[in-house]
């Protein structure tokens, strides 16, 4: 590994560490919507940085999607789109703008059908301020 490379893996690993600091930052801001993933605590060692979540059995909005063949019925379309828009709503009035809302960071709840959904992944979130911009 030369000097270059060795410059970006700690830049990556400040990046990173910087990141995870600011998805707990928001995790612990986040408050009183069904449809956000509960937070219960934070935890770092030397190499890691652990984040404790609610428990979500179902598996992800894009597995599902494939799981259909890419096919969802008008109404269940219309109950996953509007879990969606309410909770980035709440997220909205909290300040927080998510920044990476994909099939792949909604869980749902279990397994069984018509099961309230979670937003995950903050690590890309960040708090937005009027007047400020995001980049």
């Amino acid at each position: 590994m030369n000097i270059v490379e060795e410059e970006e893996d700690e830049m990556t690993s400040v990046i990173a560490i910087e990141d995870a600091c600011r998805e707990v930052k928001v995790l612990k801001a986040l408050f009183g919507h069904a449809n956000l993933i509960k937070f219960y605590d934070a935890f770092e060692d030397v190499n890691n940085v652990y984040i404790v979540m609610e428990l979500c059995e179902g598996g992800e909005l894009l597995d599902r999607i494939i799981d259909r063949g890419g096919r969802y019925p008008e109404d269940d379309s219309k109950a996953i789109i509007v879990q969606i828009i309410v909770v980035v709503s709440c997220c909205h009035l909290q300040g927080v703008v998510h920044r990476d809302l994909k099939p792949g960071n909604f869980l749902f709840v279990s397994k069984e059908e018509n099961v309230a959904m979670k937003v995950i992944d903050f690590g890309l979130s960040n708090f937005v301020r009027p007047g400020n911009l995001l980049n």
